[in-house]
């Protein structure tokens, strides 16, 4: 990722799992952190940078999972295993994932203040 921060909404630590597909393989992982365009998502071999995949994961556990498509903005393939990963942008995420998303992170931002 560049020097300069390119964000625009707020991101907030969350570990949710994270199902998705790359090459061909069905995978578990988990994410670092969150917001209403994208996150950052564990994992030991990411796929490339502009890759799109799509993502399943739950933000309430009362919630059925939602599906979105991601493409891949950015790798970590260097550091520990705990550094190593991919940056994802949501690609045309539903009004209600958008929402959740939000919904999540501005109660995470509201504790950590």
């Amino acid at each position: 990722m560049s020097t300069s921060e390119q964000r625009i909404n707020r991101r907030v630590e969350a570990s949710f799992e994270i199902n998705y597909v790359h090459e061909g393989d069905y995978l578990i992982s988990f994410s670092k952190d969150i917001s209403a365009d994208g996150m950052f998502i564990y994992t030991e071999n990411p796929p490339a940078v502009g890759t799109t995949t799509r993502l399943s994961f739950a933000i309430d556990e009362n919630r059925s999972p939602f599906n979105v498509a991601a493409k891949v903005i950015w790798v970590n393939t260097s550091g520990g295993s705990k550094d190593k990963g991919a940056g994802v942008q949501f690609m045309a995420p539903s009004k209600e994932i958008k929402e959740a998303v939000l919904k999540f992170v501005n109660r995470v931002a509201v504790v950590l203040e």
